[in-house]
């Protein structure tokens, strides 16, 4: 009988659990924070050579225990080896820093008034868990974690958004994080890299009508993704799904923001720090406020530090009601909260709390 193992047991992990259970295969799993009842110690080296197949999640940090000649003598297999052998659909991968999610919830959109697309992937939709869909386009968002484990890209098209510093505590270094997001590129299929001078959407509409016969100016307006560059009420912005010094600085440009600005999270991926340019007054708030000081730097303005948000936003309403206000945090939740949604909500709360009339 096939002996198989699977590494991580997030929500990839999870998707390889029901696979194998739906094709009745014996399976263990191991994750340093999994107790359940297919737990087992990490397998030495020679006990790992036992296993036909070894199913890796994309944030199972394998040199952790192995060595790279041991890595390389393991037969590894990510579910995107699996989607790319049994699934027949046209396969859209879309990478990037930032942007990723927005970009192909967008070309989903446009797609599904004109034909059928699904999107799967990094975006909160295992591929496996859509193996046999019958749709015409997948859309799969690729995290650099993901494309490191890839053995080979099958995809028919492929769509990089930007690339700059981000999640160097998982990749090292920056040519790293780099590298792992360019083999989203491969020799059988063109890749499109966005124009910093076009919008999202406009880029969307334009991979699309390499694909399908669209009209843009008849085509129905596009939703946008909650927790980026979100009007909450007038003058108060909720980007919580900034989750880096770039998406942070993206916003203020873009914006051209000069209000008062507010910070948390994590900034142990940020390799250095930053300087912000443009707010009057930027806040830092959580348990991280004391890392995230040593790296924000600021000319213009004064840096604040708060324990929560609550005094932040006490602070800003004792000088003004009616305030100018972004909220981009630029790093990972952290111990704050649980993730960039949660954190999101958190804030379009309070915000209703102090500010609506």
């Amino acid at each position: 009988m096939k002996k198989s193992l699977i590494l991580g047991y997030g929500i990839t992990g999870k998707s390889f659990a029901n696979y194998l259970t739906k094709k009745k295969l014996n399976f263990k799993i191991y994750d340093k924070n999994f107790k359940g009842k297919k737990f087992i110690a990490f397998p030495e080296y020679k006990y790992l050579k036992k296993y036909e197949n070894i199913y890796i999640s994309p944030g199972f940090k394998l040199k952790e225990y192995l060595s790279e000649t041991e890595i390389s003598s393991l037969n590894f297999q990510t579910d995107l080896d699996i989607f790319f052998k049994h699934n027949n659909s046209y396969k859209i991968g879309v990478t990037g820093t930032n942007g990723k999610s927005s970009f192909a919830y967008y070309l989903e959109q446009i797609l599904n008034q004109v034909s059928s697309g699904i999107i799967i992937g990094n975006f909160g939709n295992p591929v496996l868990d859509f193996l046999h869909h019958k749709k015409k386009y997948s859309i799969i968002e690729l995290s650099s974690f993901q494309l490191e484990k890839l053995n080979k890209s099958f995809l028919d098209l492929s769509v990089i958004t930007n690339i700059s510093p981000d999640h160097l505590d998982f990749h090292g270094n920056f040519e790293n994080y780099k590298k792992a997001k360019l083999k989203i590129c491969n020799n059988r299929t063109k890749t499109f890299f966005a124009n910093t001078n076009m919008s999202l959407k406009d880029f969307a509409f334009e991979i699309a009508s390499s694909l399908e016969k669209i009209d843009s100016n008849t085509s129905k307006p596009l939703n946008d993704l909650p927790h980026r560059l979100e009007e909450v009420i007038p003058g108060i912005i909720n980007d919580s799904k900034s989750t880096n010094s770039a998406s942070l600085l993206y916003a203020i440009k873009k914006l051209n923001f000069d209000g008062n600005l507010i910070i948390c999270g994590d900034p142990r991926k940020e390799p250095k720090s930053y300087e912000v340019y443009g707010p009057q007054q930027v806040y830092i708030f959580g348990m991280h406020r004391n890392e995230l000081k040593e790296k924000v730097k600021s000319r213009r303005s004064n840096i604040k530090t708060f324990s929560n948000l609550d005094l932040v936003l006490q602070d800003i309403k004792k000088a003004d009601s009616k305030p100018n206000i972004l909220f981009s945090p630029g790093n990972s939740s952290g111990k704050d909260f649980k993730n960039f949604e949660d954190r999101g909500n958190f804030f379009k709360d309070k915000v209703l709390e102090y500010f609506s009339d």
